[in-house]
């Protein structure tokens, strides 16, 4: 009996040791599996949104003309843009380093002189940017959208728009043109699901020259929603 006691208390106190360094050993497979899933690449969820942008735009000189061919003057498009857009982005890599295809696209208006003549632009395609997603709030990204788009520039040298009366030097230009438009921004989290993006870009006609396409800086401001998993 006495013997049965005695391995009973060495059984008991072996177990107790053995306790702590089980936990670890626990802990430690833990955080290797958690090191391994997170210099993992892999797909790591989506993230989209809306956008609005401002930005001073302008284009080269261009001449109008009459129907009879005479020429009429030089214009030029010169002005604050603005407008709307968005996109959504599929996320691939680590959990610091991701890789983001998707699309976007963006609708943009300026009124310019001779008032009240405007141009309207629209662009859209795929997207491409690389992330680094830091430890703080603030992460940096850089990209290009490449796509196409269109032009259409309203052109009022004389008259108003308030009414329905024909106006005699009045014109419009419309065309499409393959878009490219680098950019770079910073997304800030402010919630796990809920970020805000700040960036710029600039639009380039990578088709061909027209002298009424407009480009600039545009700065865009807008909240994005996430499902990414880390």
């Amino acid at each position: 009996m006495k013997k049965r006691r005695l391995l009973t208390a060495a059984l008991t106190a072996a177990i107790l040791l053995a306790i702590p360094h089980c936990v670890h050993a626990s802990a430690m497979i833990k955080d290797t599996a958690s090191q391994t899933e997170s210099t993992e690449f892999r797909f790591r969820g989506y993230i989209g949104g809306m956008m609005l942008h401002s930005g001073y735009i302008f284009s080269r000189p261009f001449g109008i003309y009459s129907t009879a061919a005479l020429p009429l003057g030089t214009m030029q498009i010169r002005g604050v843009a603005s407008g709307i857009g968005g996109h959504v982005k599929f996320a691939f890599g680590t959990s610091t380093d991701m890789l983001r295809i998707g699309a976007e696209g963006h609708s943009s208006n300026v009124n310019y002189s001779p008032s009240p003549s405007y141009a309207h632009t629209g662009w859209g395609g795929i997207l491409v940017d690389y992330i680094r997603r830091t430890k703080g709030r603030v992460h940096p990204f850089i990209g290009c959208v490449i796509g196409g788009g269109g032009v259409k520039n309203h052109i009022i040298a004389e008259g108003s728009t308030d009414d329905f009366v024909t106006e005699p030097q009045a014109t419009m230009h419309k065309y499409a043109f393959m878009a490219i438009a680098p950019f770079l921004g910073i997304e800030v989290s402010l919630t796990p699901k809920l970020s805000l993006v700040v960036k710029t870009d600039w639009l380039l006609n990578a088709t061909g020259p027209q002298n009424d396409f407009s480009n600039g800086p545009r700065l865009y401001v807008g909240i994005l929603f996430n499902r990414l998993h880390h």
